[in-house]
């Protein structure tokens, strides 16, 4: 696994630590890139380690829906219920997917605050993916082809 800078590499390791023990219930692996992915109902979650000055971010999201329709009543949903999140919000990419993310601070991060922000990820979108697929269309995180 490649990192680019050495705050990244040890944030990485210290959360690689927790793994087992905040989630042993969930499956989850190894990614790629510098992160771990978790699967609960039909969410899937990564938690990404990224360098942002001298410190790291770990952002933890998830691609809820892709393929909606994006209509001027699904953005408005997402935008009211961003207003309502205690951890997170939603957020469209560059492909019209529909994503929800937290993110935290990588070097005052600790066991239960990373726990907080992935089991809130996983939460959301394993409700919301659903609900959102019944009124406007679309594919869940598990619809979607690997």
């Amino acid at each position: 696994m490649k990192f680019d800078s050495t705050p990244q590499q040890e944030c990485y390791q210290k959360i690689a630590a927790w793994m087992d023990d905040l989630f042993a219930d969930i499956p989850w692996e190894e990614l790629d890139e510098p992160g771990f992915g978790l699967f609960m109902g039909s969410a899937w979650v990564e938690i990404r380690i990224l360098p942002w000055e001298d410190d790291t971010i770990v952002n933890t999201r998830s691609y809820v829906v892709s393929d909606a329709s994006l209509d001027v009543d699904l953005l408005k949903f997402l935008l009211h219920k961003n207003a309502e999140m205690t951890f997170g919000a939603f957020s469209l990419d560059g492909d019209g997917c529909i994503r929800f993310e937290h993110t935290i601070v990588g070097s005052t991060c600790d066991p239960e605050e990373l726990e907080a922000s992935a089991i809130a990820v996983l939460e959301i979108a394993d409700e919301y993916d659903d609900w959102i697929v019944e009124r406007w269309g679309g594919k869940r995180a598990l619809d979607r082809p690997i």
